[in-house]
């Protein structure tokens, strides 16, 4: 009987804390000296579909050194189907005034539920409710900022 009621934990356990969406990757290292565009891929772990919105945050102690401002990303909010993936890509804007260093933010992933209502009951055996959770993932953008190289040609 215990291994019966440790079985139905585990997977009621699992089942409580599963995550309505994942992001792959977890971090972005990026170099500020070059224009590239970056991928994130979200994956829906679900059997409903989702909405997804993606938007920008700082990281306190890091608001002198940010780059939420020059962060775009498209789309800022995607529809998934369920069991799929949906690609997402963001640039950092050039900036030329930016001065050597390293510099973070994070890309925040939050999803839209359709109801956020919370559902209760009252029976005769008991009290039944039932709660939505609001599924958020933000992953770090850390980028660095390098002199740029300047070379020398000599003239014989």
């Amino acid at each position: 009987m215990k291994k019966i009621v440790a079985i139905f934990m585990t997977i009621f356990s699992v089942n409580l804390f599963a995550l309505s969406f994942s992001v792959a990757p977890t971090e972005f290292n990026i170099s500020l000296d070059k224009n590239q565009l970056y991928e994130a891929y979200i994956m829906n772990n679900t059997f409903s579909p989702l909405r997804i919105e993606i938007y920008k945050e700082d990281i306190k102690g890091y608001e002198d050194k940010s780059i939420t401002e020059d962060i775009i990303v498209f789309p800022k909010i995607v529809s998934i189907r369920p069991g799929g993936k949906q690609l997402v890509r963001f640039k950092v804007k050039p900036n030329p005034e930016r001065k050597k260093g390293v510099y973070k933010s994070l890309l925040v992933f939050r999803e839209n539920p359709n109801n956020i209502k919370t559902v209760s009951k009252s029976t005769k055996d008991g009290f039944e409710t039932k709660l939505n959770f609001i599924t958020e993932i933000a992953i770090g953008v850390r980028g660095e900022k390098k002199w740029k190289k300047f070379y020398q040609y000599y003239f014989y």
